[in-house]
Formats: C-alpha cells, structure tokens, sequence
C-alpha cells in the first residue's frame, strides 16, 4: 500500500505538468496571381506579405475549426500543380478540377465552396451580347488561367488574348486604353465595380464551376476532416460573412 501510494504522488505532479497537445501545422497555399478581393499582398522590405483577402479569412475560418496553425505561402499558378503532389503545400483553396487537370486524380477535392464565373469587363461602348461583338478586340487575361469558353477564339486569333500579371493591372490597362475588355470572376467585378464605377459586365455564361480546396496526399489532415470543417463554416454563416465582406 504504501509503494502505491508513493507512486501516486510521483505521477500526480508529471499529470499535471501535462500540456494540451499542439495544433497541428499545415502549409496553405495562395495562388499569388490573385488580386483583391481575393488576396491584398503587401511588401515589407521587398517580401511579398498576405496582409487579408478573402482566401485569408476562408483560410483562418477553416483553421480555427480544424485547431491548425498556418503557414502562408505565396506561390504563381504554374506551380500550384507541383507543389501540391510534392506537399510542399498542404492545402489549396479556391480551385476546381477544371483549373487544375494534370492533378485531377492526384489530390483530394473537398466539398463545394461557392459559385464562380467569368465576366467580360469593359467601360462604355456598346453592350456584349456575344462573343462575335469581341472579334479582333484585345481581351486582357491573367498569366496561366485557363479560359475555357474563350479558348477557341483565341487560338484562331479571333479575339486577341493580352496576358497580364493579375486583373488589377488589367483594370489599369483597361483604363488608359491598352486594352479593349478584361476577362474577371464575378466576385472581382463585384469588389472593383466599388472602386470603378465606370465599369461594366457582360455575362455570357462563361467559365461557371463551384470552387472547392485542394487538399495533398501528404497533408497532414484528412479529406473527411477537410469537408467538416467546410461544411461548419457553411452551416454556421461564417462563409457567407467572408464573401458579404467583399461585395
């Protein structure tokens, strides 16, 4: 009895030194050709920094639920692909298997997110109703993004397709001229129509998927995981809030 006792005392003091186990790390990757509302990148001392953007909170809300700690990583579109099969990013979001076809079978695609389509962007003139009215106009584009409806006309030169880094410059190009109109997901339109007045859309009907998170093979969180956490944020309104805040 009395060894039993003794060792009672000893374990009481180590069970109570006992600490919470750690949120489990997780790199998030940002596809850095986005632009507000998507994602607002400062520089500090010549770093790109994500200072917010609505791929930020969609990130902290989905974090919060899963109890992750984030590493925020700022990489261009071409190499979104490798660095998900690679894990050097664990978890991407706003994305569909249509953007992404070379990794379509090689991450896991969590539930749907929300809705998201292409515009044509323009200011004044006379109204879009076709992509005939677009024949032989400069239609400014992102470096990388895959415009399915408008490939076509594209390769046969019918519409002159003029790349740009993200679609705030675009809107700058578009602005002073350089360019006729600018491809732009509704939810752009809706963010830049506020600080643009001049701008107008034209919905053709173009490019429309429900953006989902890309989720690697390697992460250290499981798809089933993934989708609870997305289905939360949903039932809760916290998603619908995020997309709110940003039009």
């Amino acid at each position: 009895m009395n060894a039993l006792m003794a060792l009672a005392f000893i374990l009481t003091p180590l069970c109570s030194l006992a600490k919470p186990p750690e949120p489990k790390a997780i790199r998030y990757g940002i596809n850095s050709n986005y632009a507000m509302p998507l994602i607002n990148v400062e520089r500090v001392q010549n770093t790109p920094k994500l200072e917010g953007g609505l791929l930020r909170d969609l990130g902290q809300a989905l974090f919060k639920e899963l109890n992750l700690t984030p590493t925020w990583i700022l990489l261009p579109k071409s190499r979104v692909a490798s660095n998900l099969t690679s894990g050097n990013v664990h978890l991407v979001c706003h994305l569909n298997e249509v953007w992404q076809p070379a990794i379509r079978e090689a991450v896991f695609w969590s539930h749907d997110l929300y809705r998201s389509s292409n515009l044509i962007v323009y200011i004044g003139g006379k109204p879009i109703l076709k992509a005939k009215d677009l024949y032989g106009k400069r239609v400014g584009g992102v470096l990388n993004f895959i415009y399915q409806y408008m490939d076509d006309y594209f390769k046969k030169g019918l519409i002159l397709r003029e790349d740009g880094p993200n679609n705030e410059s675009n809107i700058q190009k578009l602005l002073n001229g350089r360019i006729d109109y600018i491809i732009m997901s509704n939810l752009e339109f809706e963010y830049y129509k506020k600080v643009y007045p001049s701008l107008e859309s034209a919905d053709l009907g173009m490019d429309e998927i429900i953006t989902k998170c890309a989720l690697s093979r390697k992460a250290p969180i499981t798809l089933d995981e993934l989708n609870r956490a997305i289905d939360n944020i949903k039932k809760n309104g916290t998603l619908e809030k995020i997309l709110k805040s940003y039009n």
